[in-house]
């Protein structure tokens, strides 16, 4: 009998596929599998018991993948519509953490970490080399994780045991499976409610956290398990690729940033290979650009939003066929200067000037300690700002304060338009000046974080709406790191009826 499958596969890299032929020829069953953009084609002509062999045999051993979605079995299939995709044999930085891999490298590999473990017991930090280069490992402790961000690195959390991970975290069967799928990519995850209480591990409620992804951290992780140590901390040194970052929403996985996995590869649009993220950006001159031929939309309107932290060009656009990409509302790149932002406050009107004295009388440990966001652009600077002037440290304890807030709707951040020089921008004092009005009032913090993403979302999702009477749009561009945010996309899924939201499912949504 013959049977066609058809395995939707998100990228063009050819690991899964090769994967998926080692299965089969170890299976010994008459069948082979075709890579086109977007799918792996699976066609088995044998006996039907040897095709359940065969699918017995890829349920078992088959890895989970960021690049996976739905799978079915095609009735027929129209060689001739798809053109299959060649294989360029290019190498990528990953090792194929199937289960038989793992098994296999700790049968074969014996090493000696007990003086690495003592180190870290001691309260120390163990540096050695990765398969992606240099990394310090410590156990959680707040002074070390300080001293580390102090310095301008990221902290993040290994998780040792995976087993042990539901101890330490709020984790749920989609999170568990991105950890565990074969790229090994970064997740965001919540401590549970009475963990981290001294911050030993993260400055809020969050944390990016993986498992390991290549032999050498394989075997340290499994010495650290057996010691007892289920969690470390650790910061990239001196690295080849950052990891991917990679979140979710109801109809597909989203990757945030990063490389590790993902490049170099060969992009089959640009009909060449592609070295790192920005080498894929640069060549078609924005995110939003690179976003547009991916789906290819560059013949017909369609609205844009690209929401960054760390870009200075923000803004909500439009690309028409005849005209090309156009900035509808810019967000503005501001100085990043508290004092700078407050006379801007007050230059709104007397209320305004009463309202940052009042401020500063009522929170005046708000301003004791200095500001140090200094390098940041666009929504990173206005939210580090921001951030400072509710007590906290940077938009990303801005974040993940928004995220903690557990009701269903807040209150009205004004997200207000000004031109300037004849170009619309968004008003920030506003957003600023609202929040601190509402912290005067007695408003939690929570509640504020929160309502910033809620009132952004109803801000897009009135300007699209607005661009789609005027122009008629089918579709909606979004990219941006901002757009990781589960607030803001939930809201932007539920209030956006008339046109397709489309976010990258092959390629970063942001640099």
């Amino acid at each position: 009998m013959e049977l066609i499958y058809k395995i939707d596969f998100n990228s063009t890299n050819f690991y899964f596929k090769n994967i998926i032929d080692c299965i089969i020829k170890e299976s010994k069953v008459n069948a082979n599998s075709k890579m086109y953009k977007g799918f792996i084609l699976l066609i088995c002509d044998d006996i039907q018991e040897n095709i359940e062999k065969l699918f017995k045999e890829l349920e078992t051993r088959l890895p989970l993948s960021i690049f996976l979605s739905n799978s079915e079995v095609l009735e027929s299939f129209d060689y001739e519509k798809y053109e299959e995709i060649e294989d360029k044999d290019i190498k990528i930085n990953l090792t194929l953490m199937t289960n038989d891999q793992i098994k296999k490298i700790l049968e074969e590999n014996h090493i000696d970490f007990s003086n690495d473990i003592n180190k870290i017991k001691e309260g120390g930090i163990s540096r050695f080399e990765t398969n992606n280069g240099l990394k310090d490992f410590f156990l959680p402790s707040k002074k070390l994780r300080e001293l580390f961000e102090s310095r301008g690195h990221e902290v993040k959390l290994l998780i040792t045991n995976i087993n042990a991970a539901s101890n330490l975290l709020e984790i749920s069967q989609k999170d568990l499976q991105l950890l565990c799928s074969i790229e090994r990519p970064l997740v965001k995850l919540k401590f549970k409610l009475l963990e981290n209480r001294d911050k030993e591990y993260s400055n809020t409620r969050f944390i990016y956290a993986k498992i390991p992804d290549d032999k050498e951290t394989v075997l340290f992780s499994n010495a650290l398990k057996n010691s007892g140590i289920d969690f470390v901390l650790y910061i990239n040194d001196d690295i080849y690729q950052n990891g991917l970052k990679v979140t979710y929403n109801d109809k597909q996985n989203i990757i945030i940033h990063g490389e590790k996995t993902l490049f170099p590869k060969y992009d089959y649009k640009l009909n060449r290979k592609v070295i790192c993220a920005k080498d894929y950006f640069d060549e078609y001159g924005s995110v939003f650009r690179a976003t547009l031929c991916q789906f290819n939309k560059k013949d017909v309107p369609v609205a844009g939003a690209y929401f960054s932290y760390n870009s200075e060009n923000s803004s909500i656009l439009v690309n028409l066929p005849e005209v090309g990409q156009k900035d509808i509302i810019h967000i503005p790149n501001i100085v990043s200067s508290v004092d700078n932002c407050l006379e801007d406050i007050k230059s709104i009107d007397e209320n305004c000037n009463r309202l940052v004295e009042n401020y500063k009388i009522k929170f005046p440990e708000f301003f004791e300690k200095e500001f140090n966001n200094r390098n940041s652009n666009g929504f990173g600077t206005i939210l580090n700002i921001l951030s400072y002037l509710l007590g906290m440290r940077d938009y990303k304890e801005f974040e993940d304060t928004a995220l903690l807030y557990s009701a269903k709707g807040g209150i009205q951040i004004d997200m207000n338009l000004i031109k300037i020089d004849g170009k619309n921008y968004l008003d920030y004092r506003r957003v600023i000046q609202s929040s601190m009005s509402y912290l005067l009032a007695g408003v939690e913090k929570s509640m504020i974080a929160y309502s910033f993403y809620e009132s952004l979302s109803e801000f897009l999702v009135d300007n699209i709406n607005k661009i789609d009477k005027e122009i008629r749009i089918n579709d909606l561009i979004l990219c941006g790191n901002m757009f990781a945010n589960t607030i803001l996309l939930t809201k932007l899924n539920k209030n956006l009826k008339n046109v397709n939201i489309l976010i990258s499912k092959e390629y970063p949504i942001d640099l």
